[in-house]
């Protein structure tokens, strides 16, 4: 891929040159050019789009947001917000019986779409599941793997009696998936990172999440999980978030340990 240059609009500032990460523009003559390798180097990050100040730069790539959304007005949140934002993050398991509709969590998996990856393959894709029937049937195949493991025995027989161990009733679940070709070291870190940004993202919508982490393993262990999400062979699922509204509100943040730290100089 090579970025789309509207010479018009270009000042030259070379401001774009300097934010590439991989070398693909320069300047002659008073005007940014892809340079000769940029349609095999370029990894369509945006990092020139971002950074121009006259819009001269695009890419031909399917986008959820557009070029010119500015945010000089918005950066505002202070470094307190942040803070309460950071502690005040909880693992919720317990929910309202609300239903979760699809068109909030577009909006909140839209959002994930800004998370960081590795050389920007964007290579994160979503399952979202609220139908109860669906939840409850995942919850039975993951129980399935537990009944093989007697440490397991009181997960099973919570379930067996009607109760919900793996999901903890939550109206709603979405998995993360990706490609796990050879080479590609990256998939689960790229899909952790994206469902953190979409789990601090939740409460905004007065949702509250907690990691499906049964879920989460035993889909790597048995093939029948990956069989009921339906993904490519050649993808796995690396993080599963509960959603839902939640029924208890907190009213202190809990102590964490202190801060270890090394420091080498």
């Amino acid at each position: 891929m090579s970025i789309n240059i509207n010479t018009d609009l270009c000042c030259g500032d070379s401001l774009c040159v300097k934010v590439c990460p991989a070398n693909c523009l320069s300047v002659a003559d008073g005007k940014v050019k892809n340079s000769n390798a940029a349609r095999f180097t370029c990894i369509a990050c945006g990092q020139c789009i971002a950074v121009c100040p006259k819009d001269a730069l695009s890419l031909d790539i399917d986008k959820v947001s557009e070029i010119g959304e500015t945010i000089s007005s918005k950066m505002d949140i202070t470094k307190e917000q942040f803070e309460i934002l950071a502690k005040t993050r909880r693992s919720i398991r317990n929910y309202k019986d609300k239903e979760v509709s699809l068109e909030t969590m577009k909006e909140a998996l839209e959002l994930a779409c800004f998370a960081p990856t590795a050389k920007n393959g964007q290579n994160t894709e979503w399952i979202f599941i609220n139908n109860k029937e669906k939840i409850r049937e995942l919850a039975g195949i993951i129980i399935d793997y537990m009944r093989t493991v007697p440490s397991l025995k009181r997960m099973v027989q919570h379930f067996d009696a009607g109760g919900d161990p793996i999901f903890r009733n939550a109206p709603c679940l979405v998995f993360s998936h990706c490609p796990t070709e050879v080479g590609n070291h990256y998939g689960e870190i790229d899909c952790t990172i994206a469902t953190t940004y979409l789990e601090l993202f939740l409460p905004c919508l007065e949702l509250g999440a907690c990691w499906a982490g049964f879920a989460m393993s035993i889909s790597k262990l048995y093939p029948p999980v990956n069989e009921f999400f339906n993904i490519p062979k050649e993808h796995s699922i690396y993080t599963g978030l509960m959603i839902g509204y939640p029924s208890t509100k907190y009213k202190k943040i809990p102590p964490r340990k202190h801060l270890r730290l090394q420091i080498i100089d």
